[in-house]
Formats: C-alpha cells, sequence, structure tokens
C-alpha cells in the first residue's frame, strides 16, 4: 500500500471514531416512542427526505451536492453537542456564539482529515451555514420541515413553545420557495395537532 494512502486512512478512521459521537449526540425532540432523538437520525431522514423531495419536485440542483449537506450540515455537534434552537428562541445564547462555537469545532474536524478532504467539507458546511447556493437554502428549509415534522409526530404535548413549533419552517421557506406547498400540507398537519390540545391557531401561522 502506498505510504500517503495508508496515512490519509487512518486520518479518515480517526475522523469516522470522532464523528461516531453523533449517534449519542441527543437533540431537543424525542421520537415516537419517546426516547430522545439523536442527530445522526435527524441527519439520517434529512438525506432521505431531501432525495425524494427533490425527485418528487423535479428540482434542477446537484443531488450529489444535497446530499453531502445534508449529512456535513450538523458536524460539528460531535464535538460541541446540540445547540437547541429553543435556547436562541429565548435568547439563552445568540445565533453568534452558537455559529462561533460550531466553527471552531469544524475546522478541528477538519484537521483531522486529509488536507483536500477536510477543506471540502470545512467549505461545504461554510456554503450550508451562509445559505450560499440554492443547494444550501433547499437543504436549510428542508432542516427546518423534518424538525417540524418530527414535532408533529411525537404531539403537542411535548411542545413548550406552541408559536414557536408553528412558525419554524417558515423563514427558511422564503428563501426556496418552491417548498412552499411541502410546508403548506405540514401545515395542515400542524393545525390537527394544535386543534387536538385546544391550542389556538394564530392568522400569523398561515402561509401563502
Amino acid at each position: 500500500m502506498n505510504k500517503n494512502n495508508s496515512k490519509n486512512l487512518e486520518k479518515i478512521f480517526e475522523f469516522l471514531h470522532v464523528v461516531e459521537d453523533l449517534k449519542s449526540t441527543l437533540r431537543y425532540n424525542s421520537t415516537k416512542k419517546g426516547r430522545r432523538e439523536s442527530t445522526a437520525e435527524h441527519s439520517w431522514r434529512l438525506t432521505l427526505m431531501s432525495f425524494i423531495i427533490l425527485d418528487e419536485l423535479k428540482l434542477d440542483l446537484d443531488k450529489n451536492k444535497v446530499m453531502k449537506l445534508c449529512l456535513i450540515h450538523d458536524l460539528p455537534e460531535a464535538l460541541v453537542g446540540d445547540v437547541d434552537a429553543i435556547e436562541i428562541y429565548k435568547g439563552t445564547i445568540s445565533k453568534e456564539e452558537k455559529s462561533d462555537k460550531e466553527l471552531n469545532a469544524m475546522i478541528k474536524i477538519k484537521n483531522l482529515l486529509p488536507n483536500k478532504i477536510g477543506e471540502d467539507i470545512l467549505n461545504l458546511w461554510k456554503e450550508y451555514e451562509n445559505s450560499a447556493s440554492r443547494e444550501a437554502k433547499f437543504v436549510k428549509a428542508l432542516d427546518k420541515i423534518e424538525t417540524t415534522t418530527q414535532l408533529v409526530e411525537i404531539g403537542h404535548t411535548k411542545w413548550h413553545y406552541p408559536d414557536f413549533v408553528a412558525q419554524y419552517s417558515d423563514k427558511t421557506i422564503k428563501d426556496f420557495p418552491e417548498l412552499l406547498d411541502t410546508l403548506k400540507i405540514l401545515k395542515q398537519k400542524l393545525k390537527a395537532e394544535f386543534k387536538k390540545g385546544n391550542l389556538k391557531w394564530k392568522k400569523e401561522y398561515d402561509i401563502e
């Protein structure tokens, strides 16, 4: 075996060892069966959702890049854990603080890998964070939709902030309006869950 290849493969295994922690990094959401959801599980369903919806809507996007963005968008959580969006909503932590923590984590992760692969992964993550391409905007919007889908699945009894749940996906859809119909279907499911819990569905929750 080529000595450089051997060294690079060792680095790749070290990287895989570190990001294995995503399997046990817990998110705010639980699963339908009541246990906490992991970041790896969220990323898996986001990847599956992106693949299927991209094809169904016949979107002119780079599918390979979309899959990569889905897989790496939460990589820094392997080192810093999940920062719950509710904490930003409450003002416990700012978006800037979250971004700084995650960027520092991504630089450490990049350094685990062979140079080109590490740079590619870091640049893809930055592209996602900055919504710097249509692919990134698509994945960002679906990231929120996947999370909202999970919130519908676990039901209103687990929600602490119904206002937040009802509007969580709205902003990113403005950046990728082709997903508006997808969100409208999800809003109907949300509305039904609000009704089950005798929660008021406000006019501003609807989208056009």
